[in-house]
Parts: structure tokens; sequence; C-alpha cells
């Protein structure tokens, strides 16, 4: 028996990863693992001693089933929940589909693992009600759509939007798909049928809770304000972090306030709205059931009702759209005469916000007199439903309100977010900039249309996360393949708060389990010593010629990585004729989603594929169908990106090195990243190629080169280094049989 009195006998949990033991049983091909016993073990130490676990495990260590294991053999003994949290979808459904029933399976487990996902994930059948409704209203092509996701609300088993068979529309679901603020909870006519609350119910008797990294985040948020009644999760005291090293920024973009042009526009049509000259939203909706509901006997209250309804509300509404439109148009012009032209790229404009900004006369002579109009033309209008919702109310008509209570919480919801966008404008209008907080505009092209979203986020979230997390659980174990810079902690350590003056006393263990790949016989790093630095005018022309050389010497089945999209557009357009000529199969990030330019990739040879951010990380090519990864630069991040400046000066202001302390770890841990997209299982071989000579020419470099596995080198002239190419894939070609 695993159980003992006091936990559990960690000689004997590391016997079931052993060559006689369950695993061996139930996985074909399993092939035990000094790295993972070790790993698997020092994570029991973290779960029986209550302690934090900093773990970085290479590719290919088995991280999962090392921290499965515990979770498990814990619920058994203990009836203690687990949340696993990961950052991608990917990673959610290899650990409920695969990892998790053969953990189970292994172990003869009885316990219940189910995905957590978020409200909105769900349909709302109360919703699909009352926009039936509205089905005269809708256009054709509307009423097919919710025609197809009414039919599927009936059939579906979870009420999931991943199980519908259509992709619908924003529009469309946002007619029907579940809210928080607009949930009625027990006093909808559908809350036993309702799939979110049953979703909760499954929760509850689950012992594995898996979330992602921002429905964690927002748990935390709730139970941070005292709020455990609205908290997503059930009460739990054990988590695992996976894929840790996207923590901060998730929990910064997620603590943070904002205001966003179109999300404003959105609440402003879910109120009301015009097309086709026929009234659509929530306000048309109550002007319709007032009118139903008194058609044979109006009141001059009733009248009263109707003619604000249709009058007066509808002239505060235009009042709010014009100035909405001359605020946001007023910002645009501010941040396209004052950002540089290192802040502005293809993918928009970003403007830090400093005191020196609110001196300007364009500011106190246009942004601040225009966006206090529109402060005061929201409150107005929001003010005007309260009191309309009010005066509906004292009517005291019991089946008026059994028909209206829905639509009035909707309306009631929409008017709380138009009010918390005011809000966040406040901020921006406040002179006093807090040390601790950044503030910036982004200005964003939609169908040519600019579209504008203020941010005011957190410069350090280290002591929120004590606050909330570290500090209140006695086990959260934080792993991932790329923690460590230079095979050092002290990174994350410090931006997540996981130190002496933050946490005390508190236990923190850690550890560095290498990957069990051969690298040295796998894979070899190659650098192009005769291109010029990036920063050089000639750079493209070189790099283009470059990745051309690389891909040749691969056959294609290629990444490459950039930094920037316009760099990425530009080498893709000087490329792709001939890469097409030589029967290459080139795909850029933009023409397709994410997943379909994956499955593109995966199921064509030859096929290279030109990616940025969301390529360097979270995706999973095992075999031939990727050989070879390009990175074309270092990844740092852009020096002007606005909380990226902000933190480097405050480390500064305090005496530190931004670029040792923020710049270059924060670039190492993309890089290595970059580089595990290669090699995924022990008979991948291929080459990655880095474009950037900086890592052989800079001091720094070799913090880069210590940080990666050891593997083989090349760092010769781009004719040498396609030759050595090319005489690295014949010598492995072995490897692939």
């Amino acid at each position: 028996m695993l159980p003992t009195e006091n936990g559990l006998q960690v000689d004997a949990v590391k016997r079931l990863l052993q060559a006689d033991g369950p695993f061996s049983r139930c996985l074909k091909g399993f092939e035990p693992r000094e790295q993972q016993e070790r790993l698997m073990a020092e994570i029991l130490e973290a779960y029986q001693k209550r302690k934090i676990a900093l773990m970085e495990a290479g590719t290919g260590t088995g991280k999962s089933l090392a921290y499965l294991i515990p979770a498990v053999l814990w619920a058994m003994r203990h009836q203690e929940k687990s949340v696993i949290s990961t950052n991608t979808i990917n990673l959610q459904e290899q650990l409920l589909h695969k990892d998790i029933p053969l953990v189970l399976q292994a172990l003869n487990a009885d316990v219940k693992a189910v995905l957590v996902k978020g409200m909105n994930n769900y349909v709302c059948l109360r919703k699909v009600a009352d926009t039936k409704q509205d089905l005269l209203l809708m256009l054709p092509e509307e009423r097919e759509e919710f025609d197809r996701i009414e039919a599927w609300s009936q059939a579906t088993r979870d009420g999931s939007r991943s199980s519908l068979p259509i992709v619908p529309s924003s529009i469309s679901w946002e007619k029907v798909g579940a809210e928080a603020d607009t949930c009625t909870k027990k006093d909808c006519s559908y809350f036993k049928e309702c799939f979110f609350f049953k979703a909760r119910r499954q929760m509850s008797d689950a012992q594995l809770l898996i979330v992602n990294h921002h429905l964690l985040c927002s748990d935390l948020s709730s139970r941070g304000e005292g709020m455990e009644d609205a908290s997503l999760l059930p009460p739990y005291s054990r988590l695992i972090i996976d894929e840790a090293h996207n923590l901060e920024d998730v929990a910064t973009d997620f603590f943070a306030h904002r205001f966003s042009q179109l999300e404003m526009l959105r609440n402003l049509s879910r109120l009301y709205t015009e097309r086709q000259n026929r009234p659509h939203g929530k306000l048309a909706l109550l002007k319709r059931q007032l009118e139903d509901q008194f058609r044979k006997n109006r009141s001059p209250k009733t009248e009263s009702l109707l003619l604000r309804l249709a009058t007066d509300l509808h002239s505060l509404r235009k009042d709010v759209w014009v100035q909405l439109a001359r605020t946001c148009e007023s910002w645009v012009t501010f941040v396209d005469h004052l950002a540089s032209r290192e802040e502005q790229a293809i993918e928009g404009i970003k403007l830090r916000l400093q005191p020196v900004h609110q001196t300007h006369p364009f500011w106190t002579e246009k942004i601040v007199p225009e966006t206090r109009q529109l402060i005061a033309e929201v409150e107005k209008y929001v003010q005007t439903i309260t009191a309309l919702q009010g005066d509906i109310l004292a009517l005291k008509n019991e089946s008026l309100s059994d028909t209206i209570k829905n639509v009035l919480v909707e309306i009631g919801a929409y008017g709380v977010r138009l009010r918390e966008s005011c809000e966040t404008l406040r901020r921006f209008l406040d002179s006093e900039m807090p040390p601790d907080r950044v503030r910036w505009v982004e200005v964003q092209l939609s169908r040519g249309t600019p579209y504008l979203t203020l941010i005011d986020a957190d410069l350090d979230i280290s002591k929120a996360m004590v606050d909330r997390l570290f500090g209140k659980l006695p086990t959260v174990t934080l792993c991932s393949a790329t923690l460590t810079t230079n095979r050092q902690f002290d990174f994350v350590r410090k931006r997540l708060g996981l130190v002496p003056e933050l946490l005390g006393d508190r236990s923190v263990i850690q550890n560095v389990y290498d990957s069990p790949f051969d690298y040295s016989q796998q894979a070899l790093l190659a650098v192009p010593t005769d291109l010029p630095p990036p920063h050089h005018p000639q750079f493209l022309q070189a790099a283009v010629e470059a990745i051309w050389q690389a891909v040749q010497a691969s056959r294609g089945n290629a990444f490459i990585l950039f930094t920037s999209y316009s760099m990425l557009k530009s080498c893709y357009d000087l490329l792709v004729r001939r890469m097409e000529e030589q029967r290459y199969h080139p795909l850029k990030q933009g023409e397709f989603s994410r997943q379909t330019l994956i499955e593109k990739f995966k199921s064509v040879d030859r096929s290279i594929l030109f990616g940025t951010d969301s390529f360097w990380e979270g995706v999973d090519v095992v075999g031939e169908a990727l050989r070879c990864v390009i990175i074309v630069k270092l990844p740092f991040r852009v020096p002007s990106e606005p909380i990226f400046q902000a933190r480097s000066q405050a480390i500064e202001a305090k005496g530190g090195d931004p670029f040792m302390e923020y710049a270059l770890p924060g670039a190492i841990v993309k890089f290595k990243q970059g580089f595990g997209r290669l090699i995924r299982n022990k008979r991948d071989r291929g080459c990655v190629v880095c474009l950037d000579n900086r890592l052989l020419t800079k001091g720094y470099g070799r913090l880069f080169l210590n940080s990666l596995p050891a593997c083989q080198t090349v760092f010769a002239p781009a004719e040498e280094v396609q030759r050595q190419m090319i005489e690295f894939y014949k010598k492995t070609y072995h490897l692939t049989k």
C-alpha cells in the first residue's frame, strides 16, 4: 500500500515508474526515466511538506505524469482537490484525454477529473428562448445561424461552444452565450437544465480540476476581493501551474483596467441599435414587451414610459454615439502625432502615456474636455435607463414583472459595463500617475478603421501573486521546460514574488531536470558568422538569402520564427515565388487560423511556416514534418513596448540593470521556447539556425548558449553552415527509421 499514516512513501511511489511498475504494463513502449522519478519525488515532497516547488523539466522528461501521479495519490489519500493550470488548450486536451486516463488506469484509481471553462463558453438556454422572440427582426443569414444554434442547444450534452458543429459569429454568440453579470442563477426558469451549473456541480465532485491561467487569475481575483461565493472554482489547497513561464504576462493582462472603443460600441448596441431600419437590442425588446402588456389598457404612466423609451433614450443614445466617435478620434489623432516611428508597427500603434503628455496643448484643449464630455453623456444615458427601470418596477404589475425580469437584468448589466468603462477613462484623466502602474494607448485597424484601447496595468505583480496565491495555498508547483536563464531561477522568482522579502520563511524547492533526449546526436545549432547585425540596413536581404540556404539544406519542413510581423511579411514577399518555383509550400501567419496553419504544415511535405509570437511556443510537431527551425533575430522585446519600457525604467530607478535583470532573461526564455520546437521525441532530428550573430559577438551571447541543451554547433560563414547542415541530415537519417 502506498498511503501511510504520514502520507505517501517516496520510494514506493518511485517504483510506480520503474520497469516492472504499472505504467510499463499500461503504456506501450514505456521507458523508466530517472529525471521523471526524481521530479515526481520533489513534487510529492511539496505536497507532503506544504512547499512551493519550481521545476524546470526539459522536453521529454514526462513532467505531466510526474505531477499527475502525486495529485491523484493525494486525492485518493486525503480527498483533497488539485487544480492544474495551463496556458494552452493543447496541453489541457492532452491532460484530459491522454495523460489523466493513463494515470487512473495504471493506479486503478477512482478519481474524477474535469476541464473547467469560463461561463461564456456555455450556451444560455434562457437567452436562446429570449432571442427566439427576435427572429422576425433578424437578417436571413442571422436567422439561419440562430436556428442551427437553437437545434444544437436542444441536443447537446455539455452546452459548450467547442462542441457546436459550426463556428458562430461573435454577434450570434453574444445573443446566446452565458455571462456572469446577466445570469439570474436560481431565479432562472432554466436553472436545473443550465449547462454551466451542471458543469459546476460536476466540478464540485471532481478531485482534479483542469483550468487555464486566465481562469485561475479570475478565480484568484474574486477570492482576493472577498467574493468566495462568486469564485469560479470550489475550495482547493493544491495547485500545479504548468507552462508557468507565461504566468506573469497572463496575470498582468488579466488584472489590468481597460477601456475599449469596440467593447463600448458592442455594449451600446446590445442595449439598442438599428439595422436595415429595424430596432434591435434589449431596450427595443423591453419596449415591445411593454406594448404587448398594455396593448388594451394604456395609462398616462405607461404612455410616458413608452415615450421615454422611444424618444428620450433614443436622443441620449445618439449623443453618446456621436461623442464616443469624437472622443476616440481625438485620442487617435493625439497618438498618431506623438508616437515615434518605433512605436508604430503594422499591427497598430502603442503609446505609453507619461506626465509630459499631460502638459501638451492638445491634451488639455481636446483630450480632457472631449473625454469628460463622453463620461457625462454615458452617465446621463445610464442614469436615465436606471430611472426608467425603477419606474417600470414601481408599477407593481406582477404579470409584467415576470415578463420583463430577464431583460431588466441584462439591461442593468450593460449599464454597469458602461459605467466601468467610464471609471477607466477617469483614471486616464487623473494627473497623478501612480509610480507602480503604467498606462498606454493602442490604436489598431479593423477593416481599415482605427479603434482605440486604453490600458492601465500593474508594473509589478509579485506582491499581488504572493497575497492572492503563494501566501495562501499550502502547495504550489510551478513547472515548464523554460523557467531558468543560465540555469538559474532568479528571474522568474523575482518576477512572481518568490523571494524572502515577500514570502518570509516560506520554503521553496527548485531544480532543473534536463531532457532525456540525446541533443548531441539529434540537434545542430548553426549561426552564420558572415551576416550583418540585425540593425544593419543590409540585414533583411542577407537574412532572406540565409533562410533560402537553410531551407534548401533541410528540404523544407521548416519553421521560420520572427520577432515582428512586418519583417515576416517582408521576408515572405521576397521568398514566396522562389519557394513555390522549387515546389516548397510556404505558409504565412495571418492567412489562416493558427490551428489550420499547423494542420496544413503537418500534412504537406516541404512546407515552410512563417510565424511570429504565437508559434514560438505551444506548438508540437513530431517527426520529419519539422526538421529545421530558423530564428531570425534574438527575441528581445521591442524597447518602446509600454510595459517593457516602464518596467525597465522602474528597475533603473532602483539602481538595477534593466537589460541584465529584465530584457536579457526574458529573451533567453523566449529563445529556449523557439529552440524547443525542434526536438519533441527521441527520433526527432534537425537544425536550429539563428541568423542573429549577437549570439557570438556579444558577451551576453554565452548566456543564451549556456541555457540550451548541449548539442552540435557550427559557427561559420553561411555557405559552410549550409554544407554542414546537409552533412548533418545525411548522418542522422537513421534516426527517422
